[in-house]
């Protein structure tokens, strides 16, 4: 595997990167990554004196989410190091405190961006003003660092996932704003109190909705679809990534019930690990699709497979996708 070839040449490479100044070293390890993880990126931060080890390892997509599984496995997958105390997935959330940024005599700091926000599909969406007067040829540069700020602000992972729309508007604010300095606390409030998406596992019975989307050109096109809602607490979880789906053909109700015992099923056998959650079922022509989010996607989809074989002589379809957004989940919201 890529992980183990890139951890035993960093291995390998311990003794020579001891010598480097922090920057050297850094640059040294993401020759060695490269040719594994050409998306990724190694940084290095420095540990204060007497700790453990000389540096942290941080591996980053930078908010790539479609890389996303490559940080984790990597990440997961590194064995002990003496040059390195921690290897830890994705940028972190920096204490801000004085920092400011600065390009050709303009500088920027958090308390200079307000920050608006509301509720955008699951998610939240942002508008910034700046507090301060940009002069007009350094306007691009002052949103440039307004996302780096941000990135330093909310963090790698919580930038890519709960993060939507970010918008520059221009005028007086329209709303009532924060300075970026304190907006991280606001925003984890609004993201569990107002969104509902509180990390914890929903116990006791589910509460599910359902419609029907009739197509514009096709009156007889119809997908009927059924949301699982006690799944929104667990939007976002850094454990919840992957989405599992089975799909199968219906001829007949006999069909029908049948599917709906293998749902009954495989929904048993995650949930009572809290290792996955039916998040939605859809049903378009006779085509059954039930979707759950899902910590192992391995072990979920061998569970799966297991099952489908006692369900015999139904055929059913079984793939998982990496959907961190939840992205097919949070579609259908307003």
């Amino acid at each position: 595997m890529s992980t183990d070839l890139f951890w035993q040449a960093l291995e390998k490479a311990q003794p020579q990167l001891k010598q480097l100044e922090a920057r050297d070293a850094m640059e040294a390890i993401n020759t060695l990554l490269q040719p594994h993880f050409p998306h990724l990126a190694a940084e290095l931060q420095g540990k204060a004196e007497g700790e453990a080890g000389q540096y942290d390892l941080i591996i980053t997509a930078h908010g790539a989410t479609e890389h996303f599984q490559d940080v984790m496995a990597l990440t997961r997958s590194a064995p002990a190091l003496s040059l390195f105390a921690d290897v830890i997935a994705f940028r972190a959330r920096a204490e801000l405190g004085d920092l400011t940024m600065s390009m050709d005599n303009f500088s920027l700091s958090p308390a200079d961006i307000l920050v608006g926000h509301y509720a955008d599909a699951g998610r939240i969406g942002l508008q910034l003003w700046f507090g301060k007067l940009i002069p007009q040829d350094m306007l691009d540069h002052a949103k440039h660092m307004s996302f780096i700020l941000l990135d330093h602000a909310i963090g790698e992972y919580d930038f890519a996932i709960k993060i939507g729309p970010v918008e520059f508007m221009e005028g007086k604010p329209e709303q009532t704003t924060v300075s970026l300095a304190i907006f991280p606390p606001v925003l984890d409030s609004f993201w569990c109190d107002e969104l509902k998406h509180t990390a914890l596992f929903p116990i006791g019975e589910n509460e599910w909705t359902g419609f029907e989307l009739v197509s514009n050109t096709d009156p007889d096109d119809k997908l009927l679809v059924q949301r699982n809602e006690s799944a929104m607490t667990l939007v976002g979880r850094a454990d919840m990534l992957w989405r599992l789906q089975v799909e199968v053909a219906l001829d007949n109700k006999d069909d029908l019930e049948i599917a709906r015992e293998f749902e009954d099923q495989l929904e048993t056998l995650l949930t009572q690990t809290q290792e996955g959650i039916s998040s939605q079922i859809t049903l378009h022509g006779n085509v059954r699709s039930m979707n759950w989010h899902v910590s192992d996607v391995g072990i979920a989809v061998a569970k799966a497979h297991t099952l489908a074989r006692t369900f015999a002589p139904l055929q059913f379809d079984i793939s998982s996708e990496f959907d961190p957004q939840w992205q097919d989940y949070l579609r259908w919201v307003a």
